[in-house]
């Protein structure tokens, strides 16, 4: 019976000490906790749909928010409330956060879909479409990667 339980504590040890070291540092915050660039953000662009749920991520790189809004609409925003990503899953993203460019080639390329996700990243922007395709764009708007 002792080899059994020595057994289990050298199985489980490991597995503990991976769980504690996985520990992120997710915090569920207040909406007003939200930097108020991105509170600005979901006042213009997502009236009138509560906010289910703020999370403040800590990272190496600063702060992350996590928002998720009752209709499923999920957004992040950096430490400064600026957004990086707007995952709207099935519904249109706003028009009014789409860079122009990015709204014409779609308009031009896939004219019966629609941005339902955009990421906003140091490389440009990705988007995806409510076929589930994929486009990357550079940061002057050029097409750089379209795929599933």
């Amino acid at each position: 019976m002792k080899k059994l339980f020595r057994y289990l504590a050298l199985v489980m040890l490991p597995i503990l000490l991976v769980a504690v070291s996985c520990d992120d540092d997710d915090e569920v915050v207040n909406q007003s906790e939200l930097p108020a660039v991105a509170q600005a953000f979901l006042d213009t662009h997502f009236e009138g749909i509560e906010v289910a749920r703020v999370e403040r991520d800590t990272e190496t790189q600063g702060v992350r928010y996590d928002v998720l809004l009752r209709d499923g609409t999920e957004l992040e925003f950096d430490q400064n409330g600026n957004w990086t990503d707007v995952d709207c899953k099935t519904r249109a993203v706003p028009v009014a956060i789409v860079p122009e460019p990015i709204t014409a080639y779609v308009t031009a390329q896939y004219p019966n879909l629609l941005i339902v996700q955009i990421e906003h990243e140091n490389y440009g922007y990705d988007i995806d479409l409510s076929n589930d395709l994929d486009i990357r764009f550079d940061p002057q708007y050029n097409v750089i990667r379209i795929g599933d």
